[in-house]
């Protein structure tokens, strides 16, 4: 019994044990609680209150690091710009077949594009289209202005390191006079040519003749690389195919793309040796296609980066989104030309009403491409407009007409019961059709003259227009474009001696007074007393009226917009000259310091 009371005091005085332990327990931690209370959340509120403030401050920081960054970059701006820098490639789409290399070859636009790339010329057209110096260094003339002596610049070389000199130069008049090599460029023949110094070449012509510098823009070929070669061999040669050059880039590569060989890319790289400076671009390539529809189609894959062979206004949204364009005028012309030997146009009067009755500016309008006004056989640019055109007047023409004796007979133009009717010819073009229908329509429904319209197709071999057409005249009008080039010399075009199957008077014009004023204008340095010979032959060209003209033709240069590559101010002679500032065309951007 003592044993069990004893247990329960211990028991009794261990509950009482627990009761004051818990008792403890529960004032601490209530302690604890107010403690917490105290120096804990209230903290927390102070750490609330520093986090907002922490925050505050680093959103002022970002806010001036930002700040500084716009001023920063604003202040950069004032003395930094983005200019085009030097690397980078260009690739251009141009229309084949490329063949030959060799540039005295050239025929196609494929070919002259490779042609102007690789090689330099004694004289060249500059971006205001007048002739200036190329490899030479100047000429000089007697008194007769019979005699040029030309004198190279100096330190020229040759792609491959060799010195250029002028011996190359007469290497290659040699070359050009040699009927045995058939080169494509023609005229010197006639023309003799001696060295008279290392570095000087001397022209002697039969008479004098004042365009002669024009014709110094052949190209030259390298003697050392040719020299043991045939003529006739010449265009066989492995130089056809991967030549030595002078220009601003030199060969590197030509390809077959397709197993025909319709498609083809030549590459091209930066010459070192170029006399005009090594070019900004490191590589240029010409991607060479068969047709016109191949050429949108690399657009629009973006293959290309430039082409002259395409009319922007045709082009389809896409590629107008990706490419910008600008339009330069060529020095070149077209014309309707009447056969002055036909049936029909052997008269004045029905050629006058004929050219009377078409209004060119609405016939300018209708076409797609741009155009310039062309106002008769002699640029405007030479010789303005005034002295060439006989203007648009129906109501003359129909009078011109009848006092020919041709009437109007049910609804036709008779004379004697025969019928007044017009052999059309043009070479298949969108442009030139479009003109000719014009021309036809116009004259049915305001001359009531009956217009056949023929349409010839230049590429195909088996209609031979050269033989068919041109040779033989065989036609009344002829839709065709004439190249006028950089001097307003047009004797090839229009002088009676020019009227044969060779020669290039395809209207058989044939007028005295108008053979005495090209002969004499073509004779005389002065450009005064030129431009009086050419505004005499203007004057009577525009009364016998062997033709009409109709327009200048300009070219888009098709190229996308980041780039830089032909000049919107530049003037263009021939296709061909958009390269004369290609030493300065670019695809790469570098920020750089402002000068003062």
């Amino acid at each position: 019994m003592s044993s069990d009371k004893s247990s329960w005091n211990r028991f009794a005085r261990l509950k009482v044990s627990r009761k004051g332990v818990n008792k403890r327990l529960r004032k601490i931690e209530k302690g604890s609680l107010r403690h917490a209370h105290k120096f804990v959340m209230s903290r927390l509120d102070r750490l609330a209150n520093v986090r907002r403030r922490v925050s505050i401050w680093v959103v002022l920081v970002l806010v001036m690091i930002g700040v500084s960054a716009v001023q920063w970059h604003v202040s950069r701006s004032s003395f930094t710009t983005m200019t085009y820098a030097s690397g980078g490639s260009y690739s251009e789409g141009v229309l084949g077949p490329l063949e030959n290399l060799n540039p005295i070859f050239a025929k196609t636009s494929a070919e002259k594009s490779a042609a102007k790339l690789l090689f330099s010329s004694l004289y060249r057209y500059d971006s205001t289209g007048n002739i200036k110096t190329d490899l030479a260094d100047g000429v000089k003339v007697n008194d007769k202005e019979t005699e040029y002596t030309v004198k190279l610049k100096k330190n020229l070389k040759w792609s491959d390191g060799h010195d250029l000199t002028i011996n190359d130069v007469i290497f290659t008049l040699k070359l050009l006079a040699n009927p045995e090599v058939g080169a494509e460029i023609s005229g010197w023949r006639s023309i003799k040519f001696e060295k008279v110094s290392e570095d000087s070449v001397k022209f002697i012509l039969p008479a004098s003749y004042s365009p002669f510098v024009h014709a110094l823009t052949f190209p030259i070929v390298p003697e050392h690389v040719l020299k043991d070669v045939k003529p006739s061999n010449l265009r066989e040669h492995n130089f056809s195919k991967a030549p030595i050059s002078s220009g601003p880039f030199a060969f590197r590569l030509l390809q077959n793309v397709t197993s025909d060989g319709s498609k083809k890319v030549l590459y091209l790289q930066s010459n070192i040796y170029y006399y005009g400076g090594t070019p900004k671009l490191d590589r240029f390539q010409l991607y060479v296609y068969p047709n016109q529809d191949d050429i949108v189609k690399s657009l629009r894959t973006r293959e290309i980066t430039g082409t002259p062979e395409l009319i922007y206004n045709d082009q389809p949204a896409e590629v107008k989104a990706m490419y910008a364009a600008e339009s330069h005028s060529l020095n070149n012309g077209v014309y309707a030309l009447f056969n002055n030997n036909s049936q029909f146009l052997q008269s004045k009067s029905v050629r006058q009403a004929l050219a009377l009755s078409v209004d060119t500016g609405k016939l300018r309008q209708s076409l797609s491409l741009s155009t310039e006004e062309l106002s008769g056989p002699i640029l405007n640019k030479f010789l303005g407009k005034a002295s060439q055109s006989l203007g648009y007047d129906t109501k003359k023409a129909k009078s011109l007409l009848d006092a020919e004796g041709w009437k109007v007979v049910d609804n036709a133009r008779q004379k004697e019961n025969v019928k007044l009717k017009l052999n059309m010819v043009v070479l298949k073009n969108n442009n030139y059709e479009k003109a000719a229908q014009y021309l036809a329509q116009a004259w049915r429904n305001e001359l009531n003259i009956e217009v056949d319209v023929k349409v010839i197709d230049p590429n195909d071999a088996s209609q031979n227009i050269l033989q068919t057409i041109l040779q033989p005249r065989n036609f009344d009008v002829l839709i065709y474009e004439l190249s006028l080039g950089g001097d307003p010399d047009v004797y090839a075009y229009w002088h009676s001696s020019q009227a044969t199957n060779n020669g290039l008077n395809f209207s058989n014009y044939n007028n005295a007074v108008a053979d005495d004023a090209l002969e004499s204008g073509r004779s005389k340095l002065s450009l005064k007393q030129r431009f009086d010979r050419y505004e005499k032959f203007a004057n009577t060209w525009k009364t016998d009226a062997p033709a009409i003209a109709l327009y200048q033709p300009k070219f888009d240069y098709i190229h996308i917009r980041s780039v830089k590559a032909l000049d919107e101010k530049t003037e263009v002679v021939n296709p061909v000259d958009r390269y004369v500032d290609v030493q300065y065309w670019a695809t790469e951007k570098q920020s750089v310091y402002k000068t003062p």
